[in-house]
Formats: structure tokens, sequence, C-alpha cells
């Protein structure tokens, strides 16, 4: 009977789990890092924090400008000191909820608010009863207060 080249069964078994064994030792040490290559490269250095950039009230203002805002506003305590959380729960509560943008400043002493719709009326009296108010909208940003269910003024189409 004729066992070919490598033998019997037996032997065919051995072969392969040696070309296995060979393999994967092959994958092991060939896949890591080489040490000398590793060893040699140079350490990237470590970035140098720089002082955090201080938020001022002209900054903060700037950016709602930036933002486009028809109507930008800011709301400060009579007396100068800072907004505690009830005067901020109030002005809250008195802007309408599609204000775009609320900005606690200037150490905290001011809110900025920063919209594209008008305010309803009434709106403004409040908050100017509790705060000081400093306008800083776009000249032609329209009435900054208006009421949504009075109705528009005729056109010329329906006096026809």
């Amino acid at each position: 009977m004729y066992r070919g080249r490598f033998g019997g069964p037996a032997e065919i078994g051995h072969v392969m789990k040696r070309l296995a064994i060979f393999l994967w030792l092959a994958a092991v040490t060939g896949c890591s890092p080489n040490p000398r290559i590793m060893n040699s490269a140079a350490e990237t250095p470590v970035p140098v924090t720089s002082a955090p950039v201080e938020k001022s009230f002209d900054n903060d203002l700037e950016s709602m400008r930036n933002a486009d805002f028809k109507f930008i506003l800011v709301f400060r305590k009579r007396d100068g000191e800072v907004l505690d959380p009830e005067d901020k729960a109030f002005i809250n509560a008195n802007t309408p909820a599609d204000v775009n943008r609320r900005k606690l400043s200037d150490n905290g002493k001011a809110v900025i608010i920063g919209t594209n719709f008008p305010f309803l009326p009434g709106m403004i009296e409040k908050l100017t009863s509790r705060f000081v108010m400093e306008d800083h909208s776009k000249v032609d940003s329209g009435p900054l207060e208006v009421d949504p269910n009075a109705k528009a003024s005729p056109s010329s189409s329906e006096n026809r």
C-alpha cells in the first residue's frame, strides 16, 4: 500500500499542528511593536495650558450681536448687586418662552437676553418695575412688544 509523501493521516495531523504553532508564534512575535523604535520616540510635550480667557460683559454682548438677534436687552438690579435666584426666576417667568438666548453676565450682575421675537404686552413693564433695562436692539428691529391677538391694520386690497 502506498502511503504518499507524508506518510499516514497521523503524520499529516502532526505536520498541521506544527504549522499552526509556527504561524501563531510568528503572529505573536511579529505583531508587537519594535522596542527599539518605541524607546527612541521623542516624548510628546504636554501643552502648557494658557490662562482661561476672562469673559467680560462686552464679550457676552458682542456674542449676542454676532448671533444676529433683533432684540438684545440687558437687565440689572437697581442697586447694582448680583442677581439672586429669585431675580433670575422673575426674569425667566416674565420673558417669552421663545426667547432664543439668556446669558448671565458681568459676574452675575446682569442678564443679557437675545431674541428675534417681540415680547408680549406688559412684560417689559413688569421687568422694568424691578430691574434697570438697557436696550441694545437693532435699530430696524421693530416694536419691542407686540400683541399677537391684535388685528392687523386692513390692507389697501381689503378696502377696495
